[in-house]
């Protein structure tokens, strides 16, 4: 008999999972609360790790030509410039760029590719009511239209409904964190203004903070701290626009069309991800300020990293201790994630609105941060999850390194010269459904138009490909054998005891 998983929530959260679940021929049941999809842009900015889990999906294609592409980041200070980041130095991976897109459209863009593998979604649908025991999960579903509640029990329920998730109510798990005292302002809509549109703009004032970025179609995300005294009856648009005025250097101008909203920030997490049969995925799992753009990013890998774990259970039942394990591992890189992400965005937060000395040590900082190369080396990789990597839980073991392979962390994509036309990238080489070994063995004599050989074969039960050529010494940084264990989710779970010593090629 097929498991039987309900996903709640039709966000970019939540057809990640359902996508990536029928990509290993997994059926899900999807429901969702709202009639209809959401027309509001929302979070607007994929950065490379996403894109990354979106081409396994097989939808990073689609995502990047509907996109708007960012090469860097531009802060300002009371209308100085005093750092700027680019992009453009990211190595290892196929996206060298922010995307900046609007949720409507990658929500669009996966539920396509959920009806392509013949999924569906059940619209204006709420779960009402859930329990569970060791085997099961029996949920009500209201019909929304109707009022009619009817008891559909599953074997698993994927948690993606928000952070006033019904999900998490229903299995007892506290939202723990804060909520911020300041309240924002955006609006979306078309601009004329000579702020470059590669880039998004940080201007950050003694009365608050704007950050312009730029949308496809010659938009505008307008963000902004809310002033203290907004008069009556200014409608919001006026409000966002006569602000930007005040704060930004460079002139911009809204034109019609734009549509503006106010809202609050959280600081907030999940005390647990994931009880028994049920888990919490997105912003049901965590909620934290837009500043650096991890929501729908950190989200995403949430669910992937959940998907590939959950099909492996389904295709072949363990025990409820072996699942546990499992699961557990799981749990606990998200918390790790979401630890720094919580840390990170919220020191961002407060930063955007120091006075004073610590403005001038803010901007003394940045400013010195771009000037050693400190920003490009570490904050961008850390920002766009590219040097995402994990502390090891009980019996994994310590990290590793060998060259740019690294234990527990992120392979990095790197382009091999393959006989194959245009080379192969690491990333290519995954499995969706199953951790796979990659050999590499940098033996022969470097040529100048030496290639890498590639060949697969499968050893106890596990598929490797071996890639062999001395051209692996510069593109890795090693110098001889090296095999890797590589999950589903591009994690490198393990670099072969005897490739890895304790001392030299930088084990650590």
């Amino acid at each position: 008999m097929s498991p039987r998983i309900l996903i709640v929530g039709a966000g970019p959260v939540g057809l990640s999972a359902a996508v990536s679940l029928r990509l290993q021929g997994l059926p899900v049941t999807v429901v969702d609360k709202a009639a209809a999809p959401h027309t509001h842009p929302k979070a607007v900015v994929l950065w490379p790790r996403a894109l990354e889990s979106f081409e396994r999906l097989g939808v990073a294609e689609r995502l990047v030509a509907e996109g708007h592409r960012l090469t860097g980041q531009h802060y300002h200070s009371n209308g100085t410039r005093v750092a700027s980041m680019t992009f453009r130095r990211l190595r290892h991976t196929k996206y060298p760029y922010a995307l900046a897109i609007p949720q409507h459209t990658t929500e669009r863009v996966l539920r396509d590719r959920l009806s392509e593998l013949g999924g569906s979604i059940r619209t204006h649908t709420e779960l009402t009511a859930l329990r569970q025991d060791a085997d099961t999960v029996t949920t009500t579903l209201t019909d929304l239209d109707t009022g009619a509640a009817q008891e559909e029990t599953y074997d698993w329920v994927i948690g993606a409904d928000g952070v006033h998730s019904s999900v998490r109510s229903a299995i007892g798990v506290e939202f723990v964190g804060q909520t911020y005292e300041q309240t924002f302002l955006l609006s979306d809509g078309p601009c004329d203004t000579e702020l470059s549109t590669d880039s998004a703009h940080y201007f950050m004032t003694d009365t608050g903070v704007l950050v312009m970025v730029p949308l496809p179609n010659e938009q505008w995300r307008a963000f902004i701290s809310a002033p203290r005294e907004i008069p009556e009856g200014e409608a919001l648009v006026d409000t966002v626009a006569r602000v930007v005025d005040q704060r930004s250097p460079v002139p911009v101008r809204f034109l019609d069309g734009h549509v503006a909203g106010r809202f609050r920030i959280h600081r907030k997490a999940a005390e647990h991800v994931w009880r028994d049969r049920v888990f919490l995925v997105g912003d049901a799992a965590h909620a934290h300020s837009p500043a650096g753009g991890q929501g729908i990013n950190t989200g995403v890998e949430d669910a992937t990293g959940l998907a590939w774990r959950l099909g492996a259970i389904c295709r072949n039942p363990r025990s409820a201790a072996e699942s546990g394990r499992v699961f557990t591992q799981w749990a606990d890189e998200r918390h790790q994630v979401v630890e720094n992400v919580l840390r990170d965005t919220d020191l961002q937060t407060r930063l955007w609105g120091v006075r004073g000395l610590r403005r001038r040590l803010r901007d003394a900082v940045l400013y010195g941060a771009e000037r050693t190369g400190l920003l490009d080396r570490v904050v961008i990789p850390r920002q766009t999850q590219i040097a995402q990597r994990f502390n090891p839980g009980p019996g994994q073991g310590r990290p590793k390194a060998v060259g740019v392979l690294r234990s527990h962390a992120r392979l990095p994509n790197v382009a091999i010269p393959t006989d194959t036309a245009g080379g192969t990238r690491l990333h290519d080489l995954l499995s969706l459904t199953e951790p796979i070994a990659i050999e590499f063995d940098p033996a022969g004599t470097a040529g100048r138009h030496s290639k890498v050989r590639q060949s697969v074969a499968q050893r106890a039960g596990l598929d490797v490909v071996s890639l062999t050529g001395p051209a692996l010494r510069s593109a890795l940084g090693i110098s001889r054998r090296v095999t890797c264990v590589v999950r589903p989710d591009g994690i490198v779970a393990e670099i072969a005891p005897e490739t890895a010593r304790d001392r030299g090629d930088s084990t650590r």
